[in-house]
């Protein structure tokens, strides 16, 4: 008898441990799309741009028809938040299938004006670009 009702309590502590923890475990962020590109042939390149309203963290994606090709990405971000304006950008080079972050200028920007190019270093025939973000 004493061990069923130790059994019991148990069990209601883990389940009320369980309802607390969940209910404090934050939502996941959503992810939001700022722009995207596509393009065809050989050589090919194309330019993502748009706007990630109060970003948390911004990505760019490349993808190409073939996996593990050479691409060269490049990356522009203007943010503003108050009345000042920044920008930070950057380049590099990776194999398609690529995902990257990208800086920002302030830690919580209102608003960002996010570019992307990329580029297929050696003959390809299909490349896509996009750009999300999470607040």
């Amino acid at each position: 008898m004493i061990i069923k009702r130790a059994g019991l309590i148990l069990a209601g502590v883990v389940a009320v441990a369980g309802i607390a923890s969940s209910a404090s475990a934050a939502p996941a962020a959503k992810t939001h799309h700022a722009g995207s590109c596509t393009a065809h042939g050989q050589y090919a390149t194309c330019v993502a741009a748009g706007t990630a309203n109060r970003p948390i963290n911004i990505y760019v994606h490349v993808r190409s028809s073939q996996r593990g090709q050479p691409v060269y990405v490049a990356w522009t971000d203007v943010c503003s938040k108050g009345l000042g304006a920044g920008t930070r950008s950057g380049s590099y080079n990776a194999k398609t299938v690529s995902t990257r972050r990208m800086g920002h200028p302030y830690k919580h920007p209102d608003s960002c004006t996010v570019s992307a190019a990329a580029q297929l270093t050696g003959a390809g025939h299909f490349i896509k670009v996009w750009i999300t973000y999470t607040r």
